[in-house]
């Protein structure tokens, strides 16, 4: 067992933590074939790049749009199947995305919005297409996390409160939602992962060079790549990274603070 957990470790280290580490080494280069230290110049040419700007613009966008909407829509689902306790070929459909591969869903929708006089893929909504394959591929997923804080929940507590004479609205403010916090911290932390995984669909639709509406930051860095510009590849990523850091700081921020409200009670 302990060896098993120590193979995990070693992996961990050496696929992950050990490139990461590496990566700032090329981020202050001067190419990935000149180690010349240049301090943050590559950074700066990276902001100032506006291909850089659009992606991150993008990409922010689509995830300020994409993410709270999926955290809601799976919590309305999660809560409706709790209270419902629907059929179980329900439970299928609301499943079913999560094994279907890319290029399956990406030639479905490619057939539905991406062909004819309504190409939604080339106007000026191709955002909303991306985050409609989003939600519809991970809302399951998300459901699933959500269904089981929701079980988890005291049922001597939901008894209580319909005794006391509250409301099913005062429940779910007060019982529900600050019980279900963690869920919803996990929740946000797979949805940001799993946003990073739409860009699969988005090249299977329209290639390296999408729509300038939907060319996200995985699109700049995946060119980078293939024109051997590591040293901007790994300065974009770290830019983003320090973003992420930032929104999972204010996620576990939420959930101590909700969880310090649910103590006082």
């Amino acid at each position: 067992m302990i060896f098993m957990v120590f193979l995990s470790i070693l992996g961990f280290f050496l696929l992950y933590v050990l490139p990461f580490l590496w990566g700032i080494k090329y981020s202050l280069s001067r190419s990935g074939f000149d180690n010349t230290f240049v301090g943050l110049h590559n950074y700066i040419e990276v902001v100032k790049s506006d291909t850089f700007r659009l992606a991150v613009k993008n990409t922010v966008t689509f995830m300020g749009i994409a993410i709270p909407l999926i955290m809601l829509v799976s919590f309305i689902l999660a809560l409706a199947i709790y209270e419902l306790k629907p059929p179980k070929f329900v439970y299928l459909f609301i499943l079913l995305p999560i094994a279907v591969p890319s290029t399956s869903v990406s030639g479905f929708f490619r057939k539905l919005m991406g062909t004819g006089a309504g190409n939604l893929m080339d106007s000026d909504y191709a955002m909303l297409v991306v985050i409609m394959i989003f939600i519809w591929k991970n809302t399951g997923y998300n459901l699933i996390i959500y269904l089981a804080g929701l079980l988890q929940i005291d049922p001597s507590l939901i008894e209580a409160s319909q005794i006391d004479g509250a409301s099913y609205l005062q429940r779910l403010i007060h019982i529900f939602m600050p019980l279900c916090t963690p869920s919803a911290v996990f929740v946000g932390i797979v949805s940001v992962i799993n946003s990073f995984k739409v860009f699969r669909d988005v090249y299977i639709l329209q290639g390296k060079y999408p729509n300038p509406q939907i060319y996200m930051l995985q699109h700049y860095m995946n060119n980078k790549f293939k024109s051997l510009e590591y040293e901007k590849l790994t300065a974009a990523a770290y830019i983003f990274a320090a973003i992420i850091f930032i929104f999972a700081l204010l996620l576990f921020y939420k959930d101590r603070k909700y969880g310090k409200k649910v103590g006082e009670r």
